[in-house]
C-alpha cells in the first residue's frame, strides 16, 4: 500500500504536526492489519487463491468503478464567461487559490482515510470469510479421518466361533494332500466313526497351509473341542488338529449383583465349587459408581454351561444370585504382528513384535521380554490394546458410534453363535391326513370317461364299529398330547417370569 503525497502549504505549523500524526497513526494501522492477515495466510496457506480472488471481485472493480466517477477532464487556466483569457478573472482565481487548495487537501485526507477504512473492513470481512471456509475444510478433513472403514464395522459386530486347523507336515508333497472339500469329508465320515455325532463342518477352507473348518452352533463346537476322537491321518498321511486354545464369549457367563463386602478371592473359590470348569473368573469394571458387582467367567463344560443357565442361579455365600449370558462389546480391529488398531495380521507388512516391549523378533532367536511395556498407538508406558490409552478410548467410542448408526440404518446386524437347532419331532395331529373326495378327470376330445366313485364306510357290521370306535380314541389320545405340550410351554413361560421377576427384585434391593 503507498501513501499518497499531500500538499502541506497553506497550513500552519500546528496544523502540520497534527496532519502528520494522523497519517503516522493511519500507516500505523495499516501496517499492523497487513502484518495481522500477513499472519493468517502463512497459517493457512491454503487460502491463498480465496484472498486473491475476494480482493479481486470485491475490492479492485469498486476502486475501478470509483476512479471513473471522480475523473474530471483537466483545464489549463480558467476562462471568462466571452470563452477567452481574463487578467480580472485570472486574479480572482489567484485569490481564492488558498482556500481551493485547502478544500481539495480535505477532500484527499477524507479519500484517503475512507479508502484506508473501506480497505480494513474490506480485509477484515475477507478474513473472517477464509477463517469460517477454513474451519468448515478442516472439520470435514477431520470428520474424514474419523470414519472408519466397513469392514471393521463387520468384524466389530461378528462373533463368530473360532476354527479347527488341520496340519501337514512340512515335508509332504502337495499333490498327495486332497482338496479342502475331500478332507473335510474324509474326517467327519471318520468321526462320525468314532461315536462323534455333529451336523458337520458349516466353513471349509485354507489358512495358509493349514485346512480350516469350522462349524455354527455351540453343541457341534464344544462337542469337536471336547473330543479326541479326531482321526490321526488322512490318505495314509500324518496330520496335526489344532484346536482353539482359549474359550469364546459365547461360553461365558456372568453372575450378577454380588455384594460388596464379598472378598473377591470368595467368590471365586464358591463359583468353582458350584461350577467345576469355571476359569478366568474376573470382576466387570464398570465406569460409575455401582452399589453391587458383577463376575464374569468362562465355562468349558457345555453341560454344565446349559445345567447353570437352565438353573438360573447360584449360592455365593448366604446370598441366592441370578447368572444370565454374557453379551460382548464390538471386537477391535487390530494387528498381532506389529499390534496396531485398524487392521489385520494379515494384511500387515512389518515384522512381528513382542506384545508388550513391542521389541521385533529375530528369526532362530530367543526373545527375552524386559516387561516394559510400550504402547504401538501413543508410544507410552502401557500395553498396546490398554483401556487407559487415548487413542483406544477415542477408537471404541468412534466405533460404539458408527456401529449403532450401521445398525439403526440397516447396514449391519449382530451375529450370535446359535444354539443348537431342535430336532423335528412328526406329530399326526400337526399334519392331519385329507378327506377323501370323488376324482373327476375332465374328459378330453370328447371322449367319455367313467366316475370312479369310492363307496361309502357303514358302519352297520361289528369290525366297522370297532373300526371307528379306534378311530376316535387315536384322536382323543392326539389331543391330550397336545395338550401336554402346551402346557409344557405354559410352565416354561411362567418359570421365565418368575425368575425375572426375581431379579428385578433384587436390583431393587
Amino acid at each position: 500500500m503507498t501513501n499518497r503525497v499531500i500538499n502541506y502549504s497553506g497550513y500552519t505549523s500546528n496544523e502540520q504536526s497534527i496532519l502528520r500524526q494522523q497519517l503516522k497513526h493511519n500507516n500505523k494501522s495499516s501496517n499492523e492489519q497487513v502484518d495481522r492477515i500477513f499472519r493468517f495466510i502463512s497459517e493457512y496457506p491454503e487460502a491463498v487463491s480465496n484472498i486473491h480472488q475476494y480482493i479481486q471481485t470485491n475490492y479492485i472493480n469498486k476502486q475501478q468503478i470509483n476512479e471513473q466517477i471522480s475523473s474530471t477532464p483537466k483545464r489549463s487556466r480558467p476562462l471568462d464567461e466571452s470563452g477567452g483569457s481574463n487578467g480580472a478573472g485570472r486574479r480572482r482565481r489567484q485569490r481564492k487559490r488558498f482556500q481551493h487548495d485547502q478544500d481539495q487537501d480535505n477532500d484527499n485526507e477524507n479519500e484517503f482515510s475512507d479508502s484506508q477504512r473501506m480497505m480494513a473492513s474490506e480485509l477484515q470481512t475477507g478474513e473472517s470469510a477464509l477463517t469460517t471456509t477454513n474451519q468448515r475444510i478442516t472439520t470435514e478433513n477431520t470428520n474424514k479421518l474419523k470414519r472408519i472403514s466397513f469392514d471393521q464395522l463387520k468384524h466389530a459386530v461378528s462373533s463368530n466361533l473360532p476354527c479347527f486347523h488341520v496340519q501337514w507336515p512340512a515335508d509332504t508333497d502337495r499333490k498327495n494332500i486332497p482338496s479342502a472339500i475331500c478332507a473335510s469329508e474324509l474326517i467327519t465320515k471318520e468321526l462320525k466313526t468314532n461315536g462323534v455325532i455333529f451336523n458337520g463342518f458349516t466353513l471349509v477352507g485354507w489358512a495358509g497351509k493349514r485346512l480350516k473348518l469350522g462349524v455354527n452352533n455351540k453343541v457341534d463346537y464344544a462337542t469337536l473341542a471336547t473330543t479326541d476322537k479326531w482321526p490321526l491321518k488322512i490318505n495314509e498321511i500324518d496330520i496335526d488338529v489344532i484346536k482353539p486354545k482359549y474359550t469364546p464369549d459365547a461360553f461365558t457367563l456372568v453372575v450378577r449383583y454380588v455384594p460388596q463386602e464379598l472378598d473377591e478371592k470368595f467368590v471365586e473359590n464358591e463359583i468353582q465349587r458350584t461350577i467345576a470348569s469355571a476359569s478366568r473368573i474376573k470382576r466387570i469394571q464398570y465406569n460409575y459408581h455401582r452399589k453391587l458387582n458383577d463376575y464374569r467367567f468362562e465355562v468349558k463344560d457345555y453341560q454344565e454351561y446349559c445345567s447353570i443357565l437352565k438353573l438360573g442361579r447360584i449360592a455365593i455365600g448366604y446370598s441366592w444370585l441370578s447368572i444370565t449370558p454374557f453379551y460382548p462389546g464390538n471386537r477391535l480391529t487390530y494387528c498381532t504382528k506389529c499390534w496396531c488398531i485398524g487392521h489385520l495380521r494379515n494384511n500387515c507388512n512389518s515384522l512381528p513384535k513382542c506384545r508388550i516391549c513391542l521389541e521385533t523378533f529375530i528369526e532362530n532367536t530367543s526373545h527375552v521380554c524386559p516387561k516394559e511395556p510400550r504402547c504401538a498407538q501413543c508410544n507410552g508406558n502401557h500395553q498396546s490394546l490398554d483401556d487407559q490409552c487415548k487413542v483406544i478410548q477415542d477408537y471404541k467410542q468412534r466405533l460404539k458410534d458408527e456401529v449403532d448408526e450401521a445398525i439403526k440404518s440397516g447396514k449391519l446386524q449382530r451375529v450370535v453363535p446359535k444354539e443348537q437347532a431342535p430336532t423335528f419331532e412328526l406329530n399326526e395331529q400337526d399334519f392331519p391326513s385329507l378327506g377323501t373326495h370323488i376324482n373327476k378327470n375332465p374328459s378330453t376330445w370328447y371322449i367319455s370317461q367313467n366316475l370312479v366313485t369310492r363307496p361309502p364306510i357303514t358302519t352297520t357290521t361289528t369290525g366297522g364299529s370297532e373300526m371307528l370306535i379306534g378311530n376316535i380314541n387315536n384322536n382323543v389320545m392326539k389331543l391330550v398330547d397336545s395338550m401336554s405340550r402346551l402346557e409344557g410351554k405354559v410352565d416354561q413361560v411362567k418359570s421365565d417370569l418368575k425368575v425375572a421377576s426375581l431379579d428385578i427384585q433384587l436390583h431393587q434391593a
